[in-house]
């Protein structure tokens, strides 16, 4: 992959090489998600570890939640955590409570530096993307902006649309997610990432076509521009996903025989 789209978060670099692998921390209680942090760390391979903070019973707890971040972070040690809420909307658990809102809670993780990458739906808002894309730089926390569409693989050129708008507003790496209907929507979406790796990025960006279908759009991103892939470890977060180490070993089988 070309350099120019990389970036270095606490000495890992994603956009270079074989993709960066990212495993979910998708459980309700404390006990639970620290037991997941635990088996993350020591697992070979793990580049990020994604806090889907949808699936938190204790998340209106602003309190209670810093406690938690503070403690994750400790086990992960160099591993990166990714801080997510994903929204109902876009394939998130269902969330029990209105206030604090999605968006002051995002602020919160920011102003206490408890990550070290936030997720940021595109579509949430271009007021709230704006200032937390912000406050985020300002705090040395980098954004990944995203949008999923469980529903359908939407054209190439919406896709490629998509992400240049998250370049736009500021996003360190554009994400997008999508479930194909058939092969030729894993085409479209494979064809998308290279196309814009090669003519519009200016940094890294994530594409995955979800389900069995997409499988091999998480297995691929080195062949054509996805810079991570997300993994399962126990609980999956989204249709398609892998189990970490299966995975790890077929992008190395990847890289030995494809690129």
């Amino acid at each position: 992959m070309n350099n120019n789209h990389c970036i270095t978060i606490k000495q890992k670099t994603i956009g270079a090489g074989t993709p960066a692998v990212c495993v979910p921390l998708a459980s309700k209680t404390d006990e639970q998600i620290l037991e997941q942090a635990r088996r993350i760390a020591m697992t070979k391979g793990v580049d990020v570890a994604e806090f889907r903070a949808d699936y938190y019973e204790g998340l209106a707890d602003t309190s209670r939640l810093k406690s938690l971040m503070n403690e994750i972070r400790e086990i992960l040690g160099d591993i990166l955590l990714l801080f997510t809420i994903r929204s109902e909307a876009e394939g998130g658990e269902p969330l029990l409570f209105s206030s604090p809102t999605l968006c002051a809670l995002n602020q919160y993780v920011i102003e206490n530096k408890l990550a070290d990458l936030v997720d940021i739906e595109l579509f949430s808002g271009n007021e709230n993307v704006e200032a937390l894309v912000l406050r985020a730089h300002e705090q040395g926390i980098y954004v990944i902006m995203s949008n999923h569409d469980f529903y359908a693989t939407p054209s190439k050129e919406i896709i490629i649309e998509r992400l240049c708008r998250m370049q736009s507003m500021g996003a360190d790496i554009a994400k997008i997610a999508v479930m194909p209907q058939n092969k030729q929507d894993v085409l479209t979406l494979l064809s998308a990432t290279e196309c814009m790796y090669r003519e519009h990025a200016t940094g890294p960006i994530i594409t995955i076509s979800m389900g069995p279908l997409g499988a091999i759009s998480r297995v691929s991103g080195e062949l054509f521009g996805s810079a991570m892939t997300f993994a399962a470890m126990g609980q999956a977060s989204a249709p398609g996903q892998i189990p970490v180490e299966e995975l790890s070993d077929m992008m190395k089988k990847m890289n030995r025989y494809c690129i």
